[in-house]
């Protein structure tokens, strides 16, 4: 989720700009033209978890006023295609203790290990409602056997306000990867960056731990307790669908 508490109280005054339709039908094309590509698998997969962390920051900024939150999610895909939904509590001192994230879209990994992930996702809270929504488009690829590359951009029309990141995975075993991120939100108007390291116990646990920065202010260390039905180390690190 990137927007702050008063996002929630000036969503519902926003109009979508002519020139969004643009955006929609790019949107479209792009889902129209992956699909056209086979997925790897064609099987119905479901994806479910739930992560337990000490501050649920987003680009840089608490969502949680630095403390504790829990998220759990779920997730259904097939040729591609996937719905889902990712829950969080959160604290921004008002009758607000919840986050709920409903997103669909495409993903695939093609034969050159190009993995591509187009989606759009609508955010909503317990009590004051729907909020706003973003286009997401997501780009990874392998630079070697163990360092991959993503490229984040997300678009949200209502505002007209984009955000950005590149991030890079290093997989330094099965268990044991790194990772770095530095983004730019328009919403919060600064820079903002983390660095990372996740150990996966098993296919199902895993530690994480990050520094969570930006140009207004450092959050600080955030620590992350997960259980999944699946876990990787890059897929965590780097192609996760789920908010992080």
């Amino acid at each position: 989720m990137n927007w702050i508490p008063q996002m929630k109280a000036t969503a519902a005054s926003f109009k979508t700009p002519g020139g969004s339709s643009r955006i929609y039908c790019l949107f479209v094309m792009v889902i129209a033209v992956c699909a056209a590509f086979p997925a790897r698998s064609q099987e119905t997969k479901y994806f479910a978890g739930i992560d337990l962390v000490s501050n649920y920051v987003s680009n840089g900024v608490t969502q949680s006023n630095d403390k504790p939150a829990i998220q759990p999610y779920f997730e259904v895909a097939r040729n591609g295609f996937y719905a889902g939904t990712w829950l969080s509590t959160v604290d921004f001192g008002d009758s607000d203790n919840a986050e709920i994230d409903l997103y669909l879209g495409y993903r695939n990994a093609f034969e050159n290990d190009l993995f591509l992930d187009v989606s759009y996702a609508r955010y909503y809270y317990d009590s004051s409602g729907d909020c706003c929504g973003e286009f997401k488009l997501t780009l990874a690829y392998p630079l070697l056997d163990r360092l991959g590359v993503k490229g984040y951009v997300a678009y949200n029309p209502e505002t007209e306000h984009f955000n950005r990141r590149l991030s890079l995975a290093y997989e330094a075993s099965e268990k044991l990867a790194f990772a770095g991120t530095f983004g730019r939100s328009d919403f919060y108007d600064h820079d903002y960056w983390d660095v990372g390291v996740s150990y996966a116990f098993n296919n199902h646990w895993s530690l994480g731990a990050s520094y969570q920065g930006s140009g207004s202010g450092d959050e600080g260390l955030v620590v992350r307790l997960s259980l999944a039905s699946s876990q990787t180390t890059l897929a965590r690190l780097l192609i996760a669908p789920f908010q992080r």
